[in-house]
C-alpha cells in the first residue's frame, strides 16, 4: 500500500508548489488553480460572501438614486426659466409648521442676495427678503401681516397698495377706477422689478371708510408647496 501512495503525494507537492508560483506571480491564474481545487462547499461560500456584499452595495446605490429622484421629480415642474437678473434658490421645509408668511432659502449673501431682493415663484412675485445670511435668507412673503407694496392692476395700470396678510387685498384704489375681476395686480415699487404679477382680483368692494375701492386676491399656487424660487439680484 506504500508504493502506491507515494506517487499521490508527489503530485500533491507539485501542485502545491505550482500554486505557490502562480499566487506569487500570476495572481489571476493562481486564484483560478485555488478555487478549482477548493472544495464546492467552499467556494459556493466564498462566492455568496462576495455576492452578497455587491447586492449590498448596489441596494445602497438604489436607494441614493431613488432619493435623488424623488428630489428632482419634486422640483421638475417649478424649475424657473433661468435669467442673469435672478439667482435660484431652494426652499426648506418647515413641517409640520408651514408659516405661510415667511419662507426660508438656501441662497444667502455669499450668493449675492441682499434684503429686500425680489423673490418670485413661476413668474409671480410671492414676497421679498427681509434678512440675509452668508448661506440662507428669510423671506416676507404677501401673507405676512406686515407686507405692503405698491400695485398696479389691470390694462390701466390703476393704482393700489397691496396689503399683506392670510388673505391678501389691494386697498386704497381710486374710486370709480374700472378695476374688474380677472385683472392682474402687477409690482410697482422702487427696488422690485416692474409690473412682476402677484395675483389675480377676484372681487371688489367700497372700503370701510368709504373712501376707495379695495380688491380681493386669488393666487395660483399654495405657498406651502412652493420649493423653488427666485430672487432678483441687486
Amino acid at each position: 500500500m506504500m508504493p502506491e501512495r507515494k506517487p499521490n503525494l508527489a503530485l500533491l507537492g507539485v501542485l502545491a508548489c505550482v500554486l505557490l508560483v502562480l499566487v506569487i506571480f500570476q495572481p489571476s491564474y493562481g486564484w483560478r488553480l485555488r478555487a478549482f481545487l477548493m472544495p464546492s462547499d467552499i467556494a459556493a461560500g466564498a462566492g455568496s460572501q462576495a455576492s452578497g456584499s455587491a447586492m449590498g452595495v448596489l441596494m445602497a446605490q438604489n436607494d441614493q438614486l431613488k432619493a435623488q429622484l424623488a428630489e428632482l421629480q419634486g422640483i421638475a415642474a417649478e424649475l424657473p426659466t433661468s435669467s442673469p437678473n435672478y439667482l435660484r434658490a431652494m426652499v426648506y421645509s418647515r413641517y409640520p409648521l408651514n408659516f405661510k408668511n415667511e419662507l426660508f432659502v438656501d441662497a444667502g449673501m455669499d450668493d449675492g442676495v441682499a434684503t429686500g431682493s425680489a423673490v418670485v415663484y413661476e413668474g409671480l412675485l410671492v414676497g421679498r427678503v427681509i434678512q440675509a445670511w452668508p448661506h440662507y435668507a428669510a423671506v416676507e412673503t404677501v401673507f405676512d401681516n406686515n407686507f405692503r407694496l405698491p400695485v398696479r392692476i389691470g390694462k390701466g395700470g390703476y393704482d393700489g397698495l397691496l396689503t399683506g396678510g392670510s388673505y391678501p387685498f389691494v386697498a386704497s384704489i381710486a374710486k370709480n377706477s374700472p378695476v374688474a375681476p380677472g385683472d392682474v395686480v402687477m409690482s410697482a415699487a422702487p427696488g422690485v422689478p416692474y409690473a412682476v404679477p402677484v395675483g389675480i382680483v377676484q372681487a371688489t368692494s367700497t372700503s370701510p371708510d368709504n373712501l376707495f375701492e379695495q380688491a380681493t386676491i386669488v393666487f395660483p399656487y399654495d405657498i406651502n408647496q412652493v420649493q423653488t424660487v427666485l430672487i432678483a439680484r441687486p
